[in-house]
C-alpha cells in the first residue's frame, strides 16, 4: 500500500521515510544490474513483486519480517546500512528520481492534511456556535429563575408582615379580652367583699385552689389601695384581712411541705408569695428558721456550718427564684445566731485568766472563720464579693474594737515579766559575790545582756505581729504594727540593752590601771551586736511587710536609727575605754619593770635577747588579742585591733624615748621590738605591720656606726617616709651623742 492510500491518522516519521528511500534506490540498482546480466530462473516473480515492495508507507520497515533490523541512529531511529559493493555501483540519477517521486508524494500528503484540517475546523466552528447558543439559552433560564425567586421572596416577606400584623392584632384583642375578663372577675369578687364579710366562693373555700385565691387577693389588694377611703372603707378592710389571711395560709402550706420534704409544693408556694412583699419575707424567714432547727449539734461548729450551708444551698436553688438573696440571708442568720454565740462563749472562758490565751484563741477562731467564709464563697450568694468578709467582721466586731489595746497590754506585760526575771537573776548573782569589780573578767558584763531574753521578746513580738496582720483592718495595719514596734524597741533596747551598757560602762577600769584591767565589756559588745543583728532581721521580716510603703515606715526607720545610734555611741565609748585601759596597763608594765640598765648594761653583763618587761608586756598583749578575737568580729574587730595596735605603738615610742642606749642596749631594744612585732603580726593589720617596721628601723639607728648615719637616713625607705625630726630624736638617745661627734656628722 502506497503512502497516498495510507490512513491519515498514521504517524509520519521523516527519518524512517529517508531510510526507506535509500532502500528503494538500492533495489532499483539491483534490478538494473539484473537486467544487464540476464534474467534467471524464477526471477520474474521477484521482479514483479519488487516495485510494490519498494513503495514506502509508515511502519513498513517495522512490519517486514525475516530481515535483520538495521542499526539505530543517535536519535534512536534505524539507520540503513549498504554493502560496500553496492555503494561502489551507486547511481545518483536513480536517487534523484526517487527524491522527485518522494516530493510528489509529500505534496499530495500535505494537500490531504490541509483538507482534513479544514474539515475539522468547520466541525469545531459548528460545535462552538451550537455551544454558544446553548449557553445563552441557559443564561436566559437562570435570569428568569432568579427574577421568579426574587418575586417569590418579596411575596413571602409581604405575607410574613401581614401574618405578624395579624398576630399582633389578635394578641391585642386577646389581651384586651383577657383583661376585660379579669376585670369583670375582680369586680365580681370586689362586690362580694363589699356586700358580705364572708365570701363563699370555691376559690376561697377549696384549699387546693389557694394559689389562685392568693393571686386574686393580690390584685384586689392593689385595687383597694387606689380606692377612696370614705366610700369603700368596709370593703378595703375586708380585703386587707383576707389578704393577710391568704398569705398566712400559703406560708403554713409551705411549712407543711417542708416537713414532708415536698420540694415542688414549696417552690409553688414561694412563687405564689413572690408578689406579696411581706408574705414572701415571712416565707423566707420560716425557711431559714426551719433549715437551722436541729443542726449544729456536733463538736466542730465550723464543719457543721459548712455541711449545712452546702446542703441547704442546693435546696434553695430548687425552691426560690431569687436563690442568691435567700442563701445570703440564711448564711447571715447562721453567723449571727450560732457562730457568733459560739465565739463569744469560747472567748469569755479565757479572757480573764490569761490575755495571751485569749489572744491566741481569738486569732485561731478568726482564722477558722475566715477559712469557713472562703469555703462558703463557692456557693452563689450574689455579686457582692465582700459579703462574707463583712459577716466575719460583724461576728468579731466587739472583740476587734479593743484588740489592739489588749495586744499591747499583753506584749508589754510579757516583756516586763521576762525583764524582771532577768533582773532577779542578775541580782542573785551579784549578791553571791563580793562586788561587781571583784568578779572574774568573763563574768562582769557577760550576763548583763541575754540572748535568751532577746529571743523570747522577739518571739512574743512575732506572735503579736502575726495576730495583728490577721485581725487588723488593712487601713489600720501600718499604725498597729508601728505601736507594736514601739513596744518592742522600748522593752528590748530601752529597758534591756541600754541599762546593760550603762552598767558595763560604770564597771570599766580607769585609763591607767595598776592591775590587769577587766575588759569583759567587749563580751557585752559582742552580745549586744548579735542582738542588734537579730532585731534588724526581725524588723525586715515582720515589721516592714506590715507597714509597707506608708509614711509610718519612715517613722519606724527613724526611730530605729536614733536608738541604734545612741546605743552604738555608748558601745564605742566603752570599747575606747577598754582599749585605753589595755594600753595603760602595758605602759604600767613597761614603766615599772623596764630598767635603765636593760639598755645600758655593763660590758659583758647582758646577754642578747628581749627583756623581762618586754616578755610581760608581750604576753599580756597576746592575751588581750585572744580576748578581743573571742568577743568581736567583722568590721568591729578590724577597728578594735587597729586602735589597740596604734595605741600600743604610741606607748612603745614614748617608752623607748625615756632611755639612753649603748650599742649593746640598742641590740636589746631591737630584740624587744622584734618580739613586739611578732605580737602585732598576729593582728593581721597591714598598717600596724608598717608602723612596727618603721619603729624597727628607728631602733636600728641606735646601733649604726656614726659615720653611716647620714647614709642610712637617706637610703632607708622606712625612715624616708617619716619626719626627719623623729629620726633625729632617736639618734639623740645614743650614748655617743654626748660626745658631740654625732652633732658634727649630722649638723645638729
Amino acid at each position: 500500500m502506497s503512502y497516498r492510500e495510507h490512513d491519515f491518522e498514521d504517524p509520519f516519521d521523516p527519518v524512517e521515510f529517508v531510510e526507506h528511500l535509500m532502500q528503494s534506490v538500492v533495489s532499483r540498482q539491483r534490478r538494473k544490474d539484473a537486467l544487464e546480466v540476464g534474467p534467471k530462473r524464477g526471477s520474474n516473480t521477484d521482479l514483479k513483486s519488487s516495485p510494490k515492495s519498494d513503495r514506502w508507507s509508515p511502519g513498513t520497515s517495522q512490519k517486514q519480517g525475516g530481515e535483520t533490523p538495521p542499526a539505530t541512529t543517535s536519535h534512536g531511529k534505524k539507520k540503513a546500512e549498504l554493502p560496500s559493493a553496492e555503494v561502489d555501483s551507486f547511481d545518483p540519477q536513480s536517487l534523484l528520481s526517487a527524491f522527485d517521486e518522494a516530493l510528489v508524494d509529500l505534496n499530495a500528503l500535505s494537500e490531504r492534511v490541509e483538507r482534513r484540517v479544514d474539515k475539522l475546523m468547520k466541525v469545531i466552528q459548528k460545535e462552538e456556535a451550537e455551544t454558544k447558543g446553548a449557553v445563552k439559552s441557559v443564561e436566559k433560564s437562570v435570569e428568569n429563575a432568579s427574577s421568579q425567586f426574587q418575586e417569590l421572596d418579596d411575596r413571602i416577606n409581604n405575607v410574613a408582615k401581614k401574618v405578624v400584623h395579624l398576630g399582633d392584632q389578635l394578641e391585642g384583642v386577646n389581651a384586651t379580652r383577657s383583661r376585660a375578663e379579669d376585670a369583670l372577675q375582680l369586680m365580681g369578687y370586689f362586690a362580694k367583699f363589699h356586700d358580705s364579710e364572708e365570701v363563699d366562693d370555691d376559690v376561697f373555700m377549696v384549699s387546693s385552689r389557694i394559689h389562685e385565691a392568693a393571686l386574686i387577693m393580690h390584685k384586689l389588694h392593689l385595687i383597694a389601695l387606689e380606692l377612696p377611703q370614705d366610700r369603700f372603707l368596709v370593703a378595703k378592710e375586708r380585703i386587707a384581712y383576707k389578704y393577710v389571711a391568704v398569705q398566712r395560709t400559703v406560708v403554713k402550706r409551705f411549712e407543711d411541705a417542708y416537713a414532708t420534704t415536698n420540694v415542688e409544693e414549696m417552690k409553688q408556694c414561694a412563687n405564689t408569695l413572690l408578689p406579696f412583699g411581706k408574705g414572701y419575707e415571712d416565707c423566707m424567714s420560716r425557711f431559714i428558721e426551719l433549715a437551722q432547727q436541729g443542726q449544729f449539734t456536733g463538736k466542730d461548729i465550723f464543719a457543721d456550718i459548712a455541711s449545712v450551708v452546702n446542703r441547704v444551698s442546693d435546696l434553695i436553688l430548687k425552691i426560690f427564684e431569687n436563690a442568691e438573696i435567700v442563701l445570703s440571708k440564711f448564711v447571715s442568720s447562721v453567723y449571727a445566731k450560732h457562730l457568733q454565740k459560739h465565739i463569744i462563749a469560747q472567748l469569755k472562758k479565757v479572757r480573764e485568766p490569761d490575755l495571751e490565751v485569749y489572744l491566741k484563741t481569738l486569732n485561731e477562731l478568726y482564722m477558722r472563720t475566715t477559712k469557713l467564709s472562703s469555703t462558703l464563697s463557692k456557693c452563689k450568694m450574689g455579686n457582692d464579693s465582700g459579703f462574707l468578709t463583712r459577716m466575719t467582721k460583724s461576728v468579731f466586731k466587739q472583740h476587734l474594737e479593743d484588740f489592739m489595746t489588749v495586744e499591747l497590754d499583753n506584749l508589754t506585760e510579757r516583756c516586763s515579766g521576762v525583764l524582771n526575771e532577768h533582773k532577779d537573776i542578775i541580782a542573785q548573782r551579784k549578791a553571791a559575790t563580793t562586788g561587781l569589780r571583784r568578779k572574774a573578767n568573763d563574768d562582769v558584763c557577760e550576763d548583763l545582756v541575754s540572748h535568751e531574753l532577746a529571743a523570747t521578746i522577739l518571739h512574743e513580738h512575732k506572735a503579736a505581729m502575726l495576730r495583728c496582720a490577721n485581725l487588723s483592718a488593712p487601713t489600720e495595719l501600718p499604725q498597729n504594727a508601728a505601736k507594736l514596734f514601739d513596744a518592742l524597741m522600748d522593752s528590748l533596747v530601752n529597758q534591756h540593752l541600754m541599762p546593760a551598757v550603762e552598767v558595763g560602762l560604770n564597771a570599766l577600769p580607769s585609763a591607767e590601771p595598776k592591775n590587769p584591767p577587766d575588759i569583759s565589756f567587749l563580751r557585752l559588745v559582742e552580745n549586744t551586736s548579735s542582738i542588734i543583728q537579730l532585731l534588724e532581721k526581725h524588723f525586715r521580716d515582720f515589721v516592714v511587710p506590715a507597714v509597707g510603703s506608708s509614711p509610718i515606715h519612715a517613722d519606724c526607720l527613724h526611730q530605729k536609727k536614733e536608738l541604734f545610734q545612741n546605743l552604738q555611741g555608748k558601745l564605742d565609748t566603752g570599747v575606747d575605754r577598754c582599749i585605753s585601759a589595755q594600753a595603760g596597763y602595758i605602759r604600767y608594765i613597761l614603766n615599772n619593770e623596764q630598767k635603765k640598765s636593760d639598755f645600758r648594761p655593763e660590758d659583758g653583763a647582758a646577754a642578747l635577747g628581749f627583756t623581762p618587761a618586754c616578755n610581760h608586756a608581750a604576753a599580756y598583749l597576746n592575751a588581750q588579742l585572744q580576748r578581743i578575737l573571742q568577743c568581736v568580729d567583722g568590721k568591729n574587730l578590724q577597728a578594735c585591733l587597729m586602735e589597740l595596735g596604734t595605741r600600743f605603738h604610741r606607748v612603745l615610742i614614748d617608752h623607748l624615748q625615756q632611755f639612753t642606749y649603748s650599742y649593746t642596749g640598742g641590740m636589746v631594744a631591737i630584740c624587744d621590738i622584734n618580739e613586739y612585732r611578732k605580737c602585732i603580726k598576729k593582728f593581721k593589720v597591714p598598717l600596724l605591720d608598717t608602723l612596727m617596721e618603721v619603729l624597727h628601723s628607728l631602733c636600728n639607728m641606735l646601733i649604726v656606726a656614726p659615720e653611716n648615719l647620714r647614709q642610712i637616713m637617706s637610703e632607708e625607705a622606712n625612715l624616708a617616709s617619716i619626719d626627719r625630726q623623729v629620726v633625729l630624736n632617736f639618734i639623740q638617745l645614743r650614748v655617743d651623742n654626748k660626745s658631740g661627734k654625732l652633732a658634727k656628722i649630722l649638723n645638729f
